[in-house]
């Protein structure tokens, strides 16, 4: 099946009430300048799969420093939330969002791709069998770094 990667910043209808990830963070936070909405959407239109990704100046450790770090050109893409509809449909968002980050615009001068994930087993086992290397865990989050 082939599935196309969407930013979907103005269409929260889609996605506002559905993210079990950080469901606390709102419209406004998550559309950020800076700051995007991806949707992954199969064939037949049905979108399958979301992420929440935030251009960074480093690498945050929680929430609040992904905040300060924002900045419209920051050489970071943080993914912090991912949620799938359908099985499989997390990692092959992951999966084009690496392969947006190569040679899309919107992605210009972005040298890493770092999430800021909760620290739960479910995130690791997620990030670590998509080919992720953990590099920095808290109590709460854990980062996990994609080679582009």
């Amino acid at each position: 099946m082939k599935y196309t990667l969407e930013l979907v910043n103005e269409k929260p209808e889609l996605w506002k009430h559905s993210d079990p990830v950080r469901p606390e963070l709102g419209i406004s936070y998550k559309t950020y300048p800076g700051r995007y909405v991806f949707a992954l959407r199969d064939e037949n239109g049905v979108y399958v799969s979301f992420c929440c990704v935030a251009r960074c100046t480093g690498v945050p450790h929680d929430v609040m420093s992904l905040s300060n770090m924002t900045l419209s050109d920051g050489r970071v893409y943080v993914p912090y939330t991912v949620w799938s509809l359908k099985r499989g449909s997390g990692k092959k968002i992951i999966n084009q969002l690496l392969e947006f980050v190569k040679d899309n615009e919107l992605a210009a001068g972005v040298s890493r791709v770092v999430t800021l994930s909760p620290n739960t087993d479910m995130a690791r086992d997620f990030h670590l069998r998509n080919g992720a290397k953990e590099i920095a865990t808290s109590v709460v989050t854990a980062n996990f770094e994609y080679k582009i």
